[in-house]
């Protein structure tokens, strides 16, 4: 196994060629060694002649892209960092040791280490590490693989690569005029909209990772959330900066969340999954221009809504008396809607006081709501450390991850308890099977990933397995 971590975009279950558009497939149906998902794939892959030659020639490529995955990524190509590794490697060092840098190319094993590799319009790399072997479409075609940066914006890159043929120039080992490396990662996209065709866990879980500094997907889901919530003006782009920081450090503080702004805690992600939960449909509503003198049900919301935020503690009778005028003009005064009690404004309900007597509602509604998600989210973070497998499973493995997915399937019906073996056996995969076709994780018995553990799979049991947790809190068990 090569030490970097690498996925190859150019195989037909991966990747539409027609449209060079990637596309997450997310099981295989039929169990295969992972060197074998790579090989399967490669249309009549043989060993071609060594080169003898030692002088720079033209070369026509089919040049692919592979990243090193790192921990808690939004999301991976085979659904988690563990399976990445185990199917990639961890992405430290080339084959010869070289470790991975930008300009990195994995080549077939009849280029030597330190042949240099002169792409127009790309860049000038040199092989360090080993890739597929050399291809024979009908014609001399090699394939090279280009590596393109760390977690989530490599993996984003190579993803927006693709695959494609480029004519470049081949400097083997004792070549004259070598040209020297030039190899920008800066000049690759990395947009991370494109890891929206990846499975993914719960927003608020990703956002939780986003960090100052970072271009992540996480900050584009930080981004957007805050946009939504009227804190970030500008359009999402996934870099967190010093505009993103005052955002998310505005939101704090309004929402009692304490934070600087350059992190999200798990009670930031909490208190905004609440927020985000509240639309316009959801706020009360509140009469505009109420003021003493008034009766009728708008009064009885307006002594209701100032109750709930702690500025009313009268009778809620639906007249608007000296009480509720008084009570009002707090709020206003608190607020800085009104200088003083002699304003000629205060007391009465107008644009300026209805929307911040709506906004303090909001927040004490947030505050309350996101106590019980961050609960949640705790007891998910315990249930995705401890009690989730986190490797692709599929009929014939065994070991602790195998009980762990076999102990879901007891608890939730669809397996008897005899059967924690340990072995990914018929009955488990029947046991897996009824459960996906119950959830509606795949259509039908024949659909691809039928009675395979996988990303897709993984993240509705995460979510029944929390479900069973917060039901055993609240019935106190």
């Amino acid at each position: 196994m090569r030490e970097t971590g690498r996925l190859l975009w150019y195989t037909d279950q991966i990747f539409h060629t027609q449209t060079n558009t990637p596309m997450y497939i997310e099981f295989l149906k039929v169990r295969v060694y992972p060197a074998a998902i790579i090989l399967s794939s490669m249309v009549s892959s043989v060993f071609s002649p060594v080169y003898a030659e030692e002088k720079p020639h033209v070369q026509q490529f089919v040049v692919t892209a592979y990243y090193s995955p790192l921990p808690d990524q939004c999301c991976y190509f085979r659904g988690n960092y563990e399976e990445e590794i185990a199917f990639n490697g961890k992405g430290i060092a080339g084959a010869d040791g070289t470790g991975v840098y930008p300009g990195m190319i994995a080549g077939p094993d009849t280029y030597a280490f330190g042949t240099v590799i002169d792409l127009p319009g790309i860049g000038v790399g040199t092989i360090h590490d080993r890739g597929g072997r050399i291809i024979e479409w009908g014609e001399d075609i090699h394939r090279i693989d280009l590596w393109m940066g760390y977690g989530e914006p490599g993996l984003a890159r190579a993803l927006a690569w693709g695959v494609r043929n480029v004519k470049g120039t081949v400097y083997p080992l004792g070549s004259t005029n070598i040209p020297a490396e030039k190899f920008a990662l800066e000049d690759f996209d990395a947009d991370s909209v494109i890891l929206t065709s990846l499975p993914k866990s719960d927003p608020m879980e990703l956002v939780r990772l986003a960090e100052f500094g970072d271009q992540e997907y996480s900050v584009r889901i930080l981004q957007s959330s805050l946009k939504e919530l009227g804190y970030f003006a500008e359009n999402p782009t996934g870099q967190f900066g010093p505009v993103t920081q005052e955002a998310l450090r505005k939101f704090q503080a309004e929402y009692g969340v304490q934070g600087d702004g350059t992190s999200v805690t798990l009670e930031t992600a909490a208190a905004l999954s609440a927020a985000s939960s509240i639309t316009e449909k959801n706020l009360p509503e509140l009469a505009l221009g109420l003021q003493k003198g008034a009766t009728g049900q708008d009064v009885k919301q307006a002594q209701k809504l100032l109750r709930y935020i702690g500025y009313y503690r009268g009778r809620t009778d639906g007249i608007f008396d000296q009480d509720l005028k008084e009570s009002v003009t707090a709020f206003q005064i608190n607020a800085g809607i009104v200088p003083s009690a002699t304003d000629q404004f205060a007391g009465r309900i107008g644009p300026a006081t209805r929307a911040a007597m709506l906004k303090e509602w909001k927040i004490k509604i947030v505050r309350t709501k996101a106590a019980s998600i961050a609960r949640i989210m705790n007891i998910t973070d315990a249930v995705q450390s401890k009690e989730m497998p986190k490797k692709f499973l599929a009929k014939g493995d065994s070991g602790k991850e195998v009980k762990l997915l076999q102990s879901f399937l007891i608890k939730a019906g669809y397996l008897d308890p005899k059967d924690t073996t340990g072995t990914f056996g018929g009955r488990t995969a029947a046991a897996l099977l009824k459960y996906q076709l119950d959830r509606k994780i795949i259509a039908k018995e024949s659909a691809k990933g039928a009675g395979v553990y996988g990303p897709a799979t993984r993240i509705i049991i995460s979510q029944d397995m929390v479900a069973m947790k917060w039901n055993d809190v609240w019935s106190g068990r």
